[in-house]
């Protein structure tokens, strides 16, 4: 359990301001921000805007500091490229203006902005980030590859660097450089490591981990709850909150830790570390074979397998789910099917599994004596095929699967496919009725959240399952107003990601209280339903 209720939660990087190609419903304004750190109990952040990279740089710089002016939380980050242009001051104007508008952090997008960090006329630039100690946060596109960024780290080794952006699935690329470069600092916005945090600070690098939320764009109650579960001292937490940012930025705080005197139960119980106090059943689970500690050729999961993922699953409330193999979406679905068979006889009560068949390693006829085989295993109850085999899943190939799902009443977990809309599944639901078809990643983006409420408007037999790194702010009230309250299911990706941030994205929504325990478990429990009978008791959730 967290002692984090009254944390001092600094936010290192949000952003607000226009921005090209929007969708209607993306949060980008000041009071969008204020108002998401005021629900999620954030005490304060660093504010940039687009304008300072998109438009004019001194004009946007400007601007912000002007705008936050009012709110004493709010600490502006302006953007900043070589003065010899004219377009930003000579460093030494540059730091009175600075200290002017007490800014002490600063970000550079060489890359977006069209400027080179390796030409000569952009060392005086980052000597004087050097020499007055200015945090430097950079955004992992920025640079073409970690190479790069490597190369920028040894050039300039005593500037204070803070990535962002980094990918969930570059751990084998972030973490080295962590180890190498004392100097670089990490955020965990899309960085949603599992047991990251705890990975890294047992490493010995608990000064150099960032609580950052990308907010209006991102969700602010998904990161903190990343950070409000994490499994490690009180004092160490305490410093990714905001401690660590508060040093960097030589003591500039907010005036004060805040919280929400309006939160319910469920995130009362995520800020104090606790439990959820209501059921949680996870609908889009992966486990990895005993030991293992990779995944899909390119990603490290150190804590994948079922000893891994069992802990933390513990200690957010869960109460069941289903489970997917780890070789299924690496095109060895023969494997996977063995080794999650394996693991299930090792699983605690009420989790199920779910079964994948490449079709094109079958014949019609081996897939019909390879269907009977696995689901005379009652624990399997679903069916996940991949969008990286080659083949719609409306393809005739499909319908030995889907054919036998349909007869056995079994649910499918199903991604969109080679379309890059709704067709395929609205081909599926419309054929096979029995089958409660169950898309995943539908909280991606808003486009992709409408087109899921299209679909389920039209078939009774479809719902929405949330879960992708993207994490935007809204997204699950969208979800919920497109698709009603019953149609929309929790899902974390586990291992692949972390489910703190899942989690933290369905309690930090405005949804009420009710409708946050339908999407948390109680619509789950109306998909696996028909399945009831032949499930055995031991992998029937609670409620089943």
């Amino acid at each position: 359990m967290s002692d984090s209720a009254g944390s001092l939660y600094f936010d290192a990087f949000t952003q607000i301001g226009p921005r090209r190609e929007k969708h209607p419903a993306e949060a980008w304004r000041l009071d969008e921000l204020l108002a998401e750190m005021d629900h999620c109990s954030i005490s304060g952040a660093l504010v940039s805007a687009t304008q300072s990279v998109n438009c004019d740089v001194m004009s946007g710089n400007l601007g912000l500091s002007e705008e936050i002016r009012p709110h004493r939380r709010l600490f502006a980050l302006w953007n900043v490229l070589p003065h010899q242009t004219g377009e930003v001051p000579a460093p030494a104007e540059l730091a009175r203006l600075m200290r002017r508008h007490n800014v002490r952090a600063v970000m550079v997008h060489p890359k977006s902005n069209a400027w080179d960090w390796h030409a000569d006329h952009a060392a005086p630039l980052f000597r004087w980030l050097i020499r007055d100690r200015v945090l430097t946060i950079v955004q992992r596109r920025e640079f073409g590859d970690y190479r790069e960024l490597d190369e920028f780290l040894a050039r300039y080794r005593q500037l204070a660097v803070l990535l962002t952006g980094a990918g969930y699935d570059e751990q084998r690329l972030v973490m080295p450089l962590l180890r190498k470069h004392r100097r670089l600092h990490v955020s965990f916005d899309v960085f949603q490591v599992h047991r990251g945090v705890e990975d890294l600070v047992a490493a010995g690098l608990e000064d150099r981990l960032l609580f950052a939320t990308r907010a209006p764009k991102m969700s602010m109650g998904a990161h903190r709850a990343y950070i409000d579960y994490a499994d490690v001292p009180t004092a160490v937490r305490e410093k990714i909150a905001g401690g660590n940012l508060v040093r960097l930025l030589g003591g500039q705080r907010p005036p004060a830790a805040v919280c929400n005197a309006d939160e319910d139960v469920l995130m009362a119980a995520v800020r104090a570390g606790r439990p959820l106090p209501v059921p949680v059943i996870d609908m889009h689970l992966h486990v990895l074979r005993d030991g293992a500690k990779s995944f899909g050729g390119t990603m490290r999961i150190a804590h994948g397998d079922l000893a891994g993922v069992l802990p933390l699953t513990k200690r957010l409330g869960y109460v069941g789910g289903g489970f997917m193999s780890g070789e299924g979406p690496a095109g060895d679905s023969r494997g996977g099917n063995a080794a999650l068979r394996a693991t299930m006889d090792l699983a605690p009560r009420g989790y199920w599994a779910l079964a994948t068949f490449d079709t094109t390693h079958f014949t019609p006829a081996q897939l019909k004596a390879a269907l009977a085989d696995l689901y005379a295993d009652r624990r399997f109850i679903g069916a996940k095929p991949y969008h990286f085999y080659p083949k719609d899943y409306a393809d005739p190939a499909y319908d030995v699967w889907w054919e036998f799902a349909n007869r056995h009443r079994l649910y499918a977990v199903i991604d969109r496919n080679v379309t890059g809309d709704f067709r395929e599944i609205e081909s599926l639901a419309r054929r096979f009725r029995r089958v409660r078809w169950v898309v995943a990643h539908c909280g991606r983006d808003f486009r992709r959240a409408e087109q899921a409420g299209q679909c389920i408007a039209e078939f009774r037999n479809v719902y929405a399952e949330i879960n992708l790194a993207s994490l935007p702010l809204g997204m699950i009230d969208f979800l919920v107003e497109h698709c009603g309250q019953d149609r929309v299911l929790y899902g974390s990706d586990l291992p692949i990601l972390d489910p703190r941030q899942a989690l933290g994205w369905v309690v930090f929504s405005r949804l009420s209280l009710s409708a946050k325990k339908k999407v948390l478990a109680e619509n789950a429990l109306r998909v696996i339903r028909p399945c009831r009978a032949r499930l055995p008791a031991h992998n029937r959730p609670p409620g089943l």
